[in-house]
């Protein structure tokens, strides 16, 4: 998992994987980070989001400013 995370985007949060692939998702949020997200939140005192793809289950985590 990458040590720094993106901004979360304002208005909707489109999937990466299904606009490769020609389609616009948008994901919705998802209540649980992974582990080493949730590790680095609490080290570096920052909130993150995660958002899963309802179309192809894909995880994103946004750093929340």
């Amino acid at each position: 998992m990458a040590n720094d995370f993106r901004p979360l985007p304002e208005g909707p949060v489109l999937c990466e994987a299904c606009i490769k692939a020609g389609q616009e998702v948008e994901m919705h949020p998802h209540a649980d980070l992974p582990p080493d997200a949730a590790k680095h939140a609490e080290r570096e005192n920052t909130e993150l989001q995660s958002y899963r793809c309802p179309e192809c289950e894909s995880l994103e985590i946004f750093r929340v400013d």
